[in-house]
C-alpha cells in the first residue's frame, strides 16, 4: 500500500482544530469509532495522546517547531493486533502558533494477532510498558524488545488475562527526534 495521509491541527493550544475525514476513517479501521468530528474537536490533543512520557515528547516536539518554525518529521509505528504499520509523522508549523500534524503511512504488513493489542481483551492488575512510538515492550531486565519476543521472553501466552499496556518512550525513540530537531535547528 503506498502513502495514506492522516492529518489533523492543532491551534496555539494544542486543542485539535480540524481532523481529516482519512484520519475519522483510520479512526474507525482501529476500532476507535468513538473518535468522531464531534468528540475530537475542540477538545486538548493531550487527551488522546496516552502516557505521560508520549505527552512530554511531543510537548517538546511541538515547542521546537514553534520556537524555531521548521518542520520535525519522525518515524513511529501505530501496530493493530494483527498488522505491522510504520509512519511518518510530520509536525509543520502554521499560522499564530498552529500546528499541522500528518500521520503518513509508509508501509503495513499483516501479522499474526496478537491480543495484547486489542483494547477489548480481558486485562489483569499489572501492567508492561510499551514505546508509544516503536512498540517495544519493555522487560524485567531493562530491555527493550519487539512484541514477539517480549511475549516469549514474559510467557505471555500463559497467562489467562493480559496486562495492562502503560505507553512510554524508550531511550532510543527518546533521543532521536530531540537529535534531528537539534540539527535542524542548527541548520
Amino acid at each position: 500500500m503506498d502513502d495514506r495521509t492522516f492529518d489533523y491541527s492543532v491551534d496555539q493550544n494544542d486543542t485539535v482544530v480540524s481532523v481529516s475525514d482519512a484520519w475519522l476513517a483510520f479512526a474507525r479501521e482501529n476500532r476507535a469509532s468513538e473518535l468522531t468530528r464531534d468528540h475530537v474537536l475542540g477538545q486538548p490533543l493531550w487527551k488522546f495522546i496516552a502516557g505521560r512520557d508520549t505527552r512530554l515528547l511531543y510537548g517538546e516536539l511541538f515547542h521546537k517547531v514553534r520556537t524555531h518554525r521548521q518542520s520535525i518529521e519522525l518515524p513511529f509505528r501505530c501496530d493493530s493486533p494483527d498488522r505491522f504499520r510504520f509512519m511518518r509523522l510530520a509536525l509543520n508549523p502554521g499560522p499564530r502558533d498552529s500546528i499541522d500534524c500528518r500521520g503518513i503511512l509508509l508501509r503495513e504488513q499483516e501479522r499474526p494477532f496478537f491480543s495484547i493489542l486489542d483494547r477489548s481483551f480481558p486485562r489483569s492488575p499489572t501492567t508492561l510498558r510499551m514505546c508509544s512510538v516503536c512498540k517495544k515492550l519493555f522487560v524485567f531486565d531493562a530491555r527493550w524488545l519487539e512484541l514477539e519476543e517480549a511475549i516469549r521472553e514474559l510467557d505471555l501466552f500463559e497467562s489467562a488475562a493480559l496486562p495492562e499496556i502503560e505507553y512510554s518512550v524508550c531511550g532510543v525513540c527518546a533521543s532521536a527526534p530531540r537529535q534531528s530537531a537539534a540539527g535542524a535547528a542548527a541548520a
